[in-house]
């Protein structure tokens, strides 16, 4: 096209392609310094001498993070947690998401305002509290996902997908005879995969670092994430109070390494997930925020 030759698009893309460098500067440098700080010898760390390249290789640092008496297990309760809630979470707002995409649905406008209400306004952490401790779910993983199972901005965001769903599609199933709820496992579900994964990426990341609710709702140290844990180390908590278990720290990795290996060590397993997921996480995004 004509515009794409023009001198002002051209001065457009170099001034865009120059912020979006320095704004994945800004988010890549960090990354790697820790990464650095997590794979260098304590001396030089201590000395102020790493930046983005490690000096002095080594995996000390991450050797302590998994000598840690509770990182084990904190890994395995971020895990049960992540994939039940995710399940859960996914679970609830399909079926909660498809009645509400029908605009035959008696009653919808008031339901969707309502849901739109609970965005802005919440009851607060200290009712939810009290709901919680009166439903006797405190101590217990239900504490943590079933009240945070459903998020209204998912629920609409879901919501709008399924409403752009053919409805032809969905009427000729019906004259082949199958039911709602087929309809919706066979046909709705499948054409739905870009919003899923979007979504369960979103819920994935929410419930690996839900380290908040962790503390309010669990009294069980043995039932804390791992994210719980690594914050205590990055608060220094359990650095003092596990040293022995985990050898002479201060002698061997500087506390600046280990708290670096503890924060890269949950990082990483997020990380690894998006590439898979990239290219229905984008399309999911733009298609269920603009159709409808």
């Amino acid at each position: 096209m004509l515009y794409r030759r023009s001198l002002g698009f051209k001065w457009f893309m170099v001034i865009n392609s120059v912020i979006m460098l320095l704004l994945v500067a800004a988010i890549l440098i960090p990354f790697l310094h820790l990464l650095s700080v997590s794979l260098s010898h304590s001396s030089a760390v201590v000395g102020g001498k790493v930046g983005i390249w490690p000096k002095g290789f080594n995996l000390d640092a991450y050797v302590r993070v998994f000598e840690h008496p509770s990182i084990i297990v904190g890994f395995k309760n971020s895990i049960f947690q992540t994939v039940l809630g995710t399940t859960l979470s996914l679970f609830m707002l399909t079926i909660c998401a498809y009645p509400l995409s029908k605009r035959t649905l008696k009653g919808r406008k008031l339901l969707i305002l309502f849901i739109m209400f609970t965005m802005f306004f919440s009851g607060g952490l200290i009712p939810t509290y009290m709901l919680v401790k009166s439903l006797g779910l405190l101590d217990t993983i239900w504490a943590i996902v079933l009240p945070f199972s459903i998020t209204p901005y998912y629920l609409l965001l879901m919501m709008t997908y399924f409403g752009g769903i053919p409805e032809e599609i969905e009427e000729s199933a019906m004259l082949d005879g199958l039911g709602p709820f087929r309809i919706l496992v066979k046909i709705v579900l499948p054409l739905s995969k870009p919003i899923l994964a979007a979504l369960t990426l979103f819920l994935i990341v929410y419930y690996w670092n839900n380290w908040f609710n962790s503390m309010i709702y669990l009294n069980n140290t043995d039932k804390h994430p791992v994210m719980m844990i690594v914050r205590n180390i990055i608060s220094g908590s359990e650095l003092a109070g596990n040293a022995a278990a985990v050898g002479d720290i201060g002698n061997s990795v500087s506390t600046a390494s280990l708290k670096a290996a503890a924060i890269m060590s949950t990082t990483l397993p997020i990380m690894l997930i998006f590439p898979f997921t990239q290219k229905y996480f984008a399309k999911g995004v733009m298609i269920g925020s603009v159709k409808g």
